[in-house]
């Protein structure tokens, strides 16, 4: 199937328009791309060394933007004890950072009266990509353009190499960072329910099946994967298994916790046994 165009089309600020802007990646072990200047060859991505670079450059990212105060970064990035010479320590990871990006003019780390700046969109942050591409894809599977939905949601999943900001301490399970990641690991959650949805749309019942499986094995009390896996279940011509399947669900639910399936896993049910056909589209919530 050709990729329909507004898919293949990069994303303002995106890899895919091949800018010469630098680049962090936080969907996995924090990574970036230096700017690259005039004439220079293709960037590689590249690992960020060091504890402290990594939770600063991490603490920048997860503001989104936002300038991040020398005594906040002081706080969550040593947490342990403030280092001797407070400003000069932070400014000294600062300057290291700079130079990993390929940032000379400090164009990209701004240095603020009181603080650090990680300049948004200067610095494409592979997070904000993902989460452009899953609001296009889900206007267009909203618009019943379900073949281009399941393109974007696609490179905004493939996006994701891993747990976001993967190994980095910094400010504690409370802090901003862990926040940001537990943010962004439910945003992935999103894309796929909504990429699954598109599939359904496009009767791909048997490509889903396995996925789901496996989804439901690995967290089986996330009750929305459920309906999409009874909906795939009986598009596939299955219904004794999709019928069973919410009685697996409904043994999970009122054995373990003392209650019935939501109303997306009755509706789902209640249509299988009445016979209704598959529709074109799923109304999973």
């Amino acid at each position: 199937m050709t990729e329909p165009a507004v898919a293949a089309a990069p994303l303002p600020g995106s890899a895919a328009d091949d800018g010469n802007g630098a680049a962090v990646a936080i969907l996995g072990a924090l990574e970036v791309r230096p700017a690259r200047s005039d004439g220079a060859a293709a960037r590689d991505w590249l690992p960020v060394v060091g504890a402290r670079p990594r939770s600063l450059l991490a603490r920048l990212a997860a503001a989104s933007g936002r300038v991040v105060l020398t005594e906040r970064l002081l706080a969550e990035v040593w947490p342990e004890a403030p280092p001797a010479g407070r400003g000069k320590a932070v400014a000294q990871v600062v300057h290291r950072l700079r130079r990993l990006l390929g940032d000379r003019d400090g164009e990209f780390i701004a240095t603020r009266p009181q603080g650090y700046e990680l300049r948004v969109p200067d610095v494409e942050i592979d997070a904000a990509v993902a989460r452009l591409l899953i609001e296009r894809g889900r206007a267009r599977l909203a618009c019943g353009d379900a073949d281009t939905a399941t393109v974007l949601l696609g490179r905004a999943l493939d996006l994701w190499r891993g747990e976001p900001y993967a190994g980095i301490e910094c400010g504690g399970p409370s802090g901003v960072v862990a926040r940001h990641g537990a943010h962004l690991s439910r945003l992935r959650v999103t894309a796929l329910e909504s990429r699954i949805d598109a599939d359904l749309a496009l009767r791909r019942y048997g490509e889903v099946i396995d996925e789901l499986a496996y989804l439901i094995a690995g967290d089986p009390l996330y009750e929305p994967w459920w309906p999409r896996l009874m909906l795939s279940l009986d598009g596939a011509g299955r219904r004794a298994d999709a019928l069973y399947t919410y009685q697996r669900l409904r043994t999970l639910l009122v054995d373990g916790l003392g209650v019935e399936p939501g109303p997306e896993a009755r509706r789902v049910h209640q249509r299988i046994l009445a016979g209704d056909p598959p529709r074109r589209g799923c109304n999973c919530a």
